[in-house]
């Protein structure tokens, strides 16, 4: 990639280079007897031989491939759809009656373990394909900072990067370039949640309220064959996951800030995450000039680096934390209400061992989107949650989402019994929502404490706490 008089090339010379230079198409195609002079296109200090004709043809074909002018979100749905593992079996009529039953039953026992309104809300049972396609608009919503921030990223890098020789052809090219931008990122996104249908269960799993307030489903595949793996009745399960995914919906009603809250730490970690120039490098070694769509198959295996800076880890740690507390308090709500069923203890761990640890199809979604839902600090929250009902009861559990002055910080996970005090030491309940919302954010990222770093409990080899009413049994 070097040679006497230049410094090592970048990643976009060696792409125009095998498309345009020595070893493209237009190389050595020349009209007269004076080197340069006689070259056909325009010549260049690295060498390259552009012929606008062939670059005109490899633009058209680029923006054939990225969609240019199609819906970014129908691209994304359309790449999700094909990416659904199978068999994807339709939902049996005996199966939509079970949901229904399981739903129904699970509505009435929360309605006992919360103040929380659980009902009134349709329930159905999807196939996987259909999770796709309706979770998809929350996705695209959440994953937007994400999104933007690729964006961004790409385009600095086109103009730092391209060989001066090209700027001029590609001047005109930026909504090419934009559109091509949200045409990866289609990929990106539609690969990822089409691989992690193949898990999830319900339609809030992941933390994240991807479905209007008043629709509660199951995916029942998956919750089959997650019954078979723990080796427990799949009506039980079905019941314990109908109640897990009415208690999400109705935490993120009775908390609306919750989900701009997590929206504006996706945001922070988005800001943070930068495109991985070594897969252009990759790209650049094995493109096939004569079939340029290959390159989608390229941009598909992940554009991410991982989180390295210090922001990058506390804004993700922030984000970590948020999930963990709306899984905690679930946690702990849910297995209140299923007291009736036998396999209640052996459900709830191996919900919490999924969550702590990413799966095959958690770690393509973070290696797509570079984005994690696993909340490692559940047990922490939950632990937190069942402290202050054994102290105030459900109300006093339930209070900590009236306002977000009283949303647990990662000081809170670390010490539980210190957290009522905390409150009325550091928080003033004159503050208006922005105010305490600007306030649990930063906390993240300025003052985040070090007892526990992102890494732990990563493994989810987490011993079994012996009472989680009890905080002082933390993992």
């Amino acid at each position: 990639m070097t040679d006497d008089n230049n410094n090592e090339q970048n990643p976009f010379e060696q792409i125009f280079g095998m498309l345009f230079g020595a070893n493209g198409p237009g190389a050595g195609q020349g009209n007269g007897d004076d080197g340069d002079d006689g070259k056909k296109g325009i010549g260049g200090p690295q060498g390259f031989q552009i012929d606008p004709a062939m670059m005109s043809t490899i633009m058209n074909q680029m923006q054939g491939m990225f969609g240019q002018g199609a819906d970014a979100g129908a691209q994304a749905t359309s790449i999700a759809q094909r990416a659904v593992p199978g068999p994807d079996p339709a939902v049996s009529d005996e199966a939509v009656r079970a949901t229904t039953d399981a739903f129904r039953l699970a509505e009435l026992w929360l309605a006992e373990a919360t103040d929380f309104s659980v009902a009134n809300r349709s329930t159905r049972s999807l196939t996987r394909a259909e999770w796709v396609s309706e979770t998809m608009p929350g996705w695209q919503k959440f994953v937007l900072p994400i999104k933007e921030n690729m964006s961004t990223a790409l385009t600095e890098t086109l103009e730092t990067q391209v060989p001066a020789e090209m700027k001029g052809i590609l001047a005109g090219a930026s909504s090419m370039f934009g559109s091509m931008s949200d045409s990866m990122f289609a990929m990106q996104i539609g690969q990822a949640v089409g691989a992690l249908s193949e898990s999830v269960l319900t339609g809030t799993e992941v933390g994240l309220p991807l479905l209007p307030n008043d629709s509660a489903v199951l995916v029942e595949s998956n919750v089959e064959k997650f019954a078979a793996d723990i080796d427990v009745d799949p009506s039980e399960v079905r019941i314990y996951m109908a109640a897990q995914e009415l208690a999400h919906l109705a935490l993120f009603e009775r908390a609306p800030w919750l989900s701009a809250q997590v929206e504006t730490a996706l945001t922070r970690y988005g800001q943070g995450l930068k495109v991985d120039t070594s897969q252009i490098e990759e790209m650049a070694s094995s493109i096939d000039p004569s079939n340029i769509s290959d390159l989608s198959d390229n941009i598909r295996q992940g554009l991410f680096n991982p989180p390295t800076t210090e922001d990058q880890k506390k804004a993700l740690t922030v984000l970590e934390n948020l999930l963990a507390v709306i899984a905690g308090w679930v946690d702990v709500v849910v297995y209140s209400a299923c007291a009736h069923l036998p396999a209640r203890d052996q459900i709830r761990e191996a919900l919490r061992r999924r969550r702590a640890t990413a799966g095959p199809a958690e770690k393509t979604f973070s290696t797509l989107v570079g984005l994690q839902f696993n909340p490692r600090r559940l047990r922490d929250a939950a632990a937190l949650f069942a402290y202050l009902e054994t102290q105030g009861g459900i109300e006093a559990r339930d209070k900590v989402f009236s306002h977000p002055d009283l949303l647990p910080t990662t000081e809170d996970l670390d010490d539980p019994l210190g957290y009522s005090e905390r409150r009325h030491a550091e928080w003033s309940s004159e503050s208006t929502l922005d105010e305490a919302l600007s306030r649990i954010l930063s906390e993240g990222l300025d003052g985040t404490t070090d007892n526990q770093t992102p890494d732990q409990s990563e493994t989810g080899e987490e011993t079994d706490s012996p009472d989680d009413s009890d905080p002082r049994n933390e993992d």
